[in-house]
């Protein structure tokens, strides 16, 4: 997992194993309780929201709609756990033994009782006598008459019919930016999550020098009013800015932060994550991936839904947060749920009508090249794919990286290599046909997902790939051979070289530390790459390992050291080499992107919510700047009207894990004017 938040900010990561619950489940063999509902009284419901305040709402949301953390009622809540397949147990046993997400099991177990029965309440199952107790746990969780306001139940897809495209087809209103344009280098618009198909992140732009980098100032805010996971990569095209949020797609004036329109997607089914990382923009169309693993296209002009495919099934953990790209007719994205033992895919679709056109298996089973590096596990093996794709626009060839195996500690679960997982693999973008792969991590059992971006260029006479993992290292290769150049720190390691332990052992990374959802960047005029990473340990111990649909399959839990001890880096190599060029120990774990720019400047952010400009040459600070929020999303630089201007995604990345606070929010930054 990242990255991301596997990866992810991660809201849903949780520190035991969801095989936990089933432990609690069949030590209670009694019979279910009258089919009128699970059994709690007002009084358990009443002294459970008290509990909830305190311990849940934070994440999840004052009425339980979902925050940071996934929703614990309406449509999606009930599709996952009231579609006849969960007991009470299994809900319960979540709750008690992996919550609070930062402090699992630190409430009694009558408080995680009457939390279990408010959340019920809310849910519309009626109170009643008996009181809710570890005897009456074995009940059924069925939708309840009119629950939850009557919501429909999510639909289930009939095996083998997924993806496909539900309703009508529409045709966009525009036709830009054309293939040329997303196809050139980063100037006056920033095209795709991290600028440009080859993934550089660095910008041609000049105005915002070493020079005049302090006088910079905040040209407009523009407050989402979301309080929820806020990860986004801003898109600039022509003086547009769009940005999401996990459900949410906003499209702006980027010098004046004026709204122009607004698309909120309500879900069909259960969210596994709630975050998203961003749109592609291709055409006069954005295409952006759900939490309940559904791929919109969205008119660029109006924000008008034009088609909706049903890519995967979320009750069974998988979704789509990565932004996706687009070219050539095809728009690429990757699916996540790893962390839930889904086992991901990379997709093409028809960029007009939302058909698939190709799909790729990222863990090999059967007659596939690699399905021998898992003895055994494949059917729920994981690879996720947390971020966006690289696209070589010469070759044709799309670059993707892929996350961790499943069970994520358990080891001994799914011997061997476990290809393609905490792998680079390299695709023909018309086909889907494997060109080649290179894997980081064989058979990783500490979650050190490949989780960011790779980025390509050609530099001194060499095609190179760069890309950096959650497992503290950045990886230089040479795309013609395929043969490794570098291997470099990013952050700390202890005890890296082990499996994780049967009792318990301190290793570093931790599960969210090294490069997270944003990777490395280029400066080609400098030689330069630039890395930001995060530095936190966990304290790794296995644990029992059971699959159960929908839920976390980790297979033993990872204890963070305190929130107030992790720390980050950014760092400087030779983009030719890979070797160290300047070190900056920062106070709060660096996941956000960073962008390099021709007058020499490094734009990034912190978890403080410090928007930095620094000089590339050495990383001294030209510029800070306190936006309220942590900065976990995109840092951007483009032009309107002549004028050089910064975007900022600053909001929350985790209230849960990262302990950071912060509602969504895009502060635009520029110089005075002459």
């Amino acid at each position: 997992m990242p990255t991301p938040d596997r990866p992810t900010p991660l809201n849903s990561r949780l520190a035991l194993t969801g095989g936990a619950l089933l432990v609690l489940s069949a030590a209670l063999a009694v019979p279910p309780p009258s089919s009128q509902g699970p059994a709690f009284t007002a009084a358990q419901a009443s002294a459970g929201a008290q509990v909830y305040t305190t311990s849940c709402a934070g994440c999840h949301g004052a009425a339980l709609q979902g925050a940071a953390g996934p929703a614990l009622s309406g449509a999606s809540f009930l599709a996952k756990w009231a579609g006849g397949t969960h007991s009470l147990a299994d809900l319960h046993g979540v709750i008690a033994h992996q919550m609070p997400l930062n402090a699992p099991g630190s409430l009694s177990a009558a408080q995680y009782l009457n939390v279990t029965a408010f959340i019920l309440s809310k849910n519309g199952y009626a109170a009643g006598g008996t009181a809710l107790s570890p005897a009456t746990l074995q009940a059924k969780l069925t939708r309840p008459a009119g629950g939850s306001g009557g919501a429909a139940s999510a639909p289930t897809p009939a095996p083998g019919t997924l993806p496909r495209v539900l309703g009508s087809v529409k045709p966009a209103s525009t036709r830009a930016p054309d293939q040329e344009e997303l196809t050139g280098p980063i100037g006056d618009n920033w095209m795709t999550y991290n600028g440009n198909y080859a993934g550089q992140r660095y910008s041609t732009l000049k105005q915002i020098t070493t020079g005049n980098a302090a006088q910079l100032g905040v040209k407009c805010v523009y407050q989402l009013g979301e309080v929820g996971s806020f990860q986004t990569g801003p898109v600039v095209y022509q003086g547009r800015m769009y940005v999401t949020t996990p459900r949410n797609t906003y499209a702006l004036r980027a010098d004046t932060c004026t709204p122009v329109w607004q698309h909120s997607y309500s879900p069909k089914g259960a969210e596994p994550q709630p975050a998203n990382r961003g749109v592609a923009l291709y055409q006069g169309r954005l295409f952006r991936g759900t939490t309940d693993g559904h791929l919109l296209a969205l008119d660029a002009a109006t924000g008008k839904l034009l088609w909706d495919t049903w890519v995967a099934d979320s009750a069974k953990g998988c979704f789509l947060s990565a932004a996706p790209i687009a070219a050539n007719g095809l728009v690429f994205v990757g699916e996540a749920g790893a962390d839930w033992g889904a086992n991901g895919h990379i997709r093409a679709f028809d960029a007009q009508t939302g058909k698939q056109v190709w799909s790729f298996n990222v863990i090999p089973q059967g007659q596939d090249k690699g399905a021998d590096t898992w003895k055994k596990g494949a059917e729920h093996g994981g690879g996720s794919m947390w971020t966006t794709l690289t696209l070589d626009a010469a070759s044709g060839l799309l670059y993707a990286s892929i996350g961790n195996p499943a069970p994520d500690f358990n080891g001994g679960m799914r011997p061997g290599d476990n290809l393609y997982t905490n792998s680079v693999i390299v695709l023909d973008a018309t086909t889907g046909k494997l060109a080649w792969y290179v894997q980081q991590v064989p058979h990783d059992t500490h979650d050190w997902d490949t989780a960011a971006a790779p980025l390509i260029y050609d530099l001194n006479g060499r095609k190179i790939m760069a890309v950096a993992n959650k497992g503290g290292w950045l990886y230089l290769y040479d795309r013609a051979t395929h043969q490794l150049i570098s291997r470099q720190e990013t952050t700390t390691h202890l005890n890296a070289d082990k499996p994780v332990s049967l009792t318990g052992r301190r290793d570093c990374p931790g599960i969210l530390g090294g490069v997270e959802w944003n990777g490395p960047a280029l400066n080609p005029a400098m030689n330069a790459l630039f890395v930001n990473s995060v530095d936190w340990c966990a304290t790794y111990k296995l644990g029992e390992t059971r699959y159960v649909d929908g839920s976390l399959y980790f297979g033993g839990d990872a204890t963070f050291d305190p929130v107030k001890d992790a720390r980050g880096w950014v760092r400087a190599y030779n983009a030719t080499t890979g070797a160290p060029l300047w070190q900056k120990k920062m106070t709060t774990p660096m996941i956000a992107a960073i962008t390099p720019t021709a007058g020499g400047v490094l734009l990034t952010g912190d978890q403080n919510g410090d928007f930095m400009a620094l000089n590339a040459r050495d990383g001294k600070t030209l510029y800070q700047f306190r936006t309220g929020g942590a900065i976990a999303g995109g840092v951007v630089t483009y032009t309107v009207g002549g004028q050089q201007f910064v975007a900022v995604a600053s909001g929350n990345a985790s209230r849960s894990i990262w302990s950071t606070t912060g509602a969504a929010s895009i502060f635009v930054f520029g110089l005075p004017k002459p």
